[in-house]
């Protein structure tokens, strides 16, 4: 699965999907307001595995997202793909992992170019 099809993929998931059912948690946007990130649980594990190894910061991330938002995704969505794609370079770059089970849709061949 492409990064574009892993994309389509999240825009399609409804929340009432019992594997994706979203668990709230607020984070501060760049006003300083609590925004509610809409994940699955799942997601927050990694989440907090991540922070808990210091290797995001994920303020920071909701932060840039609100930024630099793209076309019309909502927040939660634009973070759960960039979980995805973080897990997916750990596996392919052979990094130490949350889980030993490959993210859905985890292309070992990496990534297309951006460029063309």
């Amino acid at each position: 699965m492409s990064q574009v099809e892993f994309m389509q993929f999240l825009q399609s998931v409804k929340d009432d999907h019992p594997d994706y059912a979203p668990v709230m948690r607020p984070h501060k946007n760049t006003a300083g307001a609590d925004v509610m990130i809409h994940l699955p649980q799942n997601s927050w594990d990694y989440v907090d595995w991540l922070e808990g190894r210091g290797d995001i910061d994920f303020t920071a991330w909701v932060q840039h997202c609100e930024q630099t938002p793209f076309d019309n995704w909502p927040i939660s969505k634009l973070l759960m793909y960039w979980l995805w794609l973080d897990s997916c370079r750990r596996h392919r770059n052979g990094l130490e992992t949350f889980s030993n089970v490959l993210p859905e849709g985890y292309d070992a061949f990496g990534e297309p170019a951006n460029d063309g």
